[in-house]
């Protein structure tokens, strides 16, 4: 009988075991799958807050560098410049040329880059922009841009949000 009783036991740990480390397996997957969703509901907020405008508000002129503004128009704030895509399309001697520029965080830009020359109302948080702050970007190009022509420029914030501005160039 004590025999028996020990054999008895022992299966019945083994099956608490086993049951214990299968249950812990599929805790871990419904703890991972929790947070998957807790960031796709914080991605899906940044989006909903995120919008921006784009403005040109000088005539370019034909020359590789000029000037454009992008102001926050929400409530999430914007700071990983970095992670910004700036492009911009122009005409250039009868051919359309595409660039995607590079964040540089000190101005002047060199060919290819854009930087941050000025801040407007940036009162709240320095350097980061706000809701109805507005910062000046200032971009250098590969080449003159034609003269009677359209000029695009497509900005992209660190999550996504894209604004477009298209201006003639006089």
């Amino acid at each position: 009988m004590g025999l028996s009783n020990a054999i008895s036991g022992g299966i019945i740990m083994f099956g608490i075991t086993f049951v214990i480390f299968t249950f812990g397996g599929l805790t871990d997957k419904a703890a991972s799958f929790s947070d998957a969703s807790s960031e796709t509901s914080d991605w899906e907020s940044k989006l909903v807050k995120t919008s921006i405008d784009v403005s040109i508000p000088n005539d370019p002129g034909t020359d590789s560098t000029f000037s454009f503004d992008i102001t926050n128009t929400n409530l999430e704030k914007l700071w990983e410049f970095e992670k910004f895509d700036i492009i911009i399309t122009y005409n250039s001697a009868g051919i359309i040329q595409t660039e995607t520029l590079t964040y540089d965080s000190t101005c002047a830009p060199n060919i290819g880059e854009w930087c941050i020359s000025t801040w407007t109302n940036d009162i709240i948080d320095p350097k980061i922009l706000n809701n109805g702050e507005t910062i000046t970007v200032d971009v250098e190009i590969s080449n003159s841009i034609q003269s009677g022509s359209n000029l695009i420029v497509i900005v992209a914030t660190q999550n996504g949000v894209v604004a477009t501005k298209t201006r003639s160039v006089a």
